[in-house]
C-alpha cells in the first residue's frame, strides 16, 4: 500500500512540471551587430522555462535563423522532426535594426512554444489514464519519450500552427535609450558655438519620442570699434521621430533661454529672454555592442523668436533665422 501511494505521488509530481526537449540550431548573420551569442540565446529560453530544454539528437529539431535585410532584420524559427519533416515555422521582422531586442522576442516565443508542446502530452496522458485501469507496475514503468514525440509531431502537425498563433506578441516591443555628447551650432552666434546635450529616447516599434536638454558654452564676440558681448543658450528639446533601420527622421522643437552680457563697456547689461526654434532632424545610430552605441545627428532649425544685440544703442548682431546643429552622442540602451 505504501509503495503504491509513493509511486502515484511521484507520477503526479512528474506531470506537474512537464518538459519538452529539442535539438537547437542557431544561425546569425555575421554582419549583424549587437546579436546575442548562441549560449546567451539558449540561456534566455532556459531562464523562461526554468530548465534546460536542449538535447543533442532530440526527436524534435528547432532552427533559429537571423539575417540582415533591406528593411532591417529578418528572423525565423523552423520546427522539424528527425526525418526532416517540417512541422511548422514562424517569421519575424524588425525595421529598427536592434538585433538584441528582436532575439529577446524570438526567445520568448520559442519558450512559449516549447512549454505548450510539453503540456499537451501531459494532458493526453491524463485522459488516457482516466479511460484505463492502470496497475502499480504500469505507473512505475518508464515511457519511451522520443517515440511519443514522434507520434505527436508527425501525426498532428497542425498543433504547431495553433501554437504559433497563440504565442504571437500582442504589442510591438518598446525601448529606452539615454545619451550624451557634444555638438557644434552654426548660426547661433557670430561664430560657431560649442554645445552639449543629454538625451532620452523612448521607442515603440518604428516610432520614438525624444526628450533632451542642451546648453552652450559662453561665446564671446569682440567688436573692432571696441567692446563686445558674450552670450549663451540653455534649451529643452522635444522630438517626434520615425525610425527605419539605423536611420531616424524627427520633427524638433527647442525652447529655452538666451543670456547676453556686454563686455568692455562702462555699464554692461545682462538681458535675457525666451528663445524658440523648430525644424527637422536626421540621425544615424551605430551599435558598439549589445547596449552601447554612437548616434550622429544633424538638425536644421528655424528661429521663431528674432533676437538683435545692441551695444551703445547700436545693433551689432542679429541672429539668423536659419541655423544648424551637428553632433555625436554616446548612447546606452537599458531596455
Amino acid at each position: 500500500m505504501l509503495l503504491s501511494a509513493g509511486l502515484v505521488s511521484a507520477r503526479a509530481h512528474a506531470q506537474a512540471v512537464p518538459k519538452q526537449f529539442v535539438d537547437l540550431t542557431y544561425r546569425v548573420d555575421p554582419a549583424l551587430q549587437g546579436c546575442p551569442s548562441a549560449d546567451e540565446f539558449r540561456s534566455m529560453v532556459a531562464q523562461r522555462l526554468g530548465y534546460d530544454p536542449y538535447r543533442a539528437g532530440a526527436t524534435l529539431g528547432v532552427q533559429v535563423r537571423v539575417r540582415s535585410a533591406e528593411t532591417g532584420i529578418e528572423g525565423a524559427i523552423d520546427w522539424s522532426t528527425t526525418t526532416d519533416q517540417r512541422v511548422g515555422e514562424r517569421h519575424f521582422a524588425s525595421r529598427s535594426g536592434d538585433c538584441h531586442q528582436m532575439m529577446a522576442t524570438m526567445g520568448f516565443v520559442l519558450a512559449v512554444q516549447i512549454q505548450l508542446m510539453a503540456t499537451e502530452p501531459a494532458a493526453e496522458d491524463s485522459a488516457h489514464s482516466a479511460e484505463t485501469e492502470p496497475t502499480v507496475q504500469n505507473r512505475a514503468a518508464p515511457r519511451n519519450a522520443p517515440a511519443r514525440r514522434d507520434r505527436r509531431v508527425g501525426a498532428k502537425p497542425t498543433r504547431t500552427s495553433g501554437l504559433r498563433r497563440r504565442s504571437a506578441p500582442s504589442s510591438p516591443p518598446w525601448s529606452a535609450t539615454a545619451g550624451a555628447g557634444p555638438s557644434v551650432g552654426f548660426g547661433l552666434g557670430p561664430d560657431p558655438i560649442v554645445q552639449g546635450r543629454l538625451l532620452l529616447t523612448l521607442g515603440l516599434g518604428q516610432a520614438a519620442l525624444e526628450l533632451g536638454v542642451e546648453a552652450s558654452l559662453p561665446s564671446t564676440t569682440e567688436l573692432a570699434q571696441g567692446g563686445g558681448f558674450r552670450h549663451e543658450l540653455m534649451l529643452g528639446t522635444l522630438g517626434a521621430c520615425g525610425c527605419y533601420g539605423s536611420i531616424s527622421a524627427c520633427g524638433l522643437a527647442k525652447l529655452g533661454r538666451i543670456q547676453v552680457h556686454g563686455t568692455g563697456v562702462d555699464r554692461p547689461a545682462s538681458p535675457a529672454g525666451f528663445f524658440a526654434q523648430a525644424g527637422p532632424g536626421l540621425a544615424y545610430s551605430l551599435a558598439l555592442g549589445d547596449r552601447l552605441g554612437l548616434l550622429g545627428h544633424l538638425d536644421a532649425l528655424y528661429l521663431l523668436t528674432p533676437w538683435t544685440v545692441d551695444l551703445n544703442h547700436v545693433a551689432v548682431w542679429t541672429m539668423p533665422r536659419l541655423s544648424a546643429v551637428a553632433g555625436i552622442d554616446l548612447t546606452l540602451r537599458f531596455r
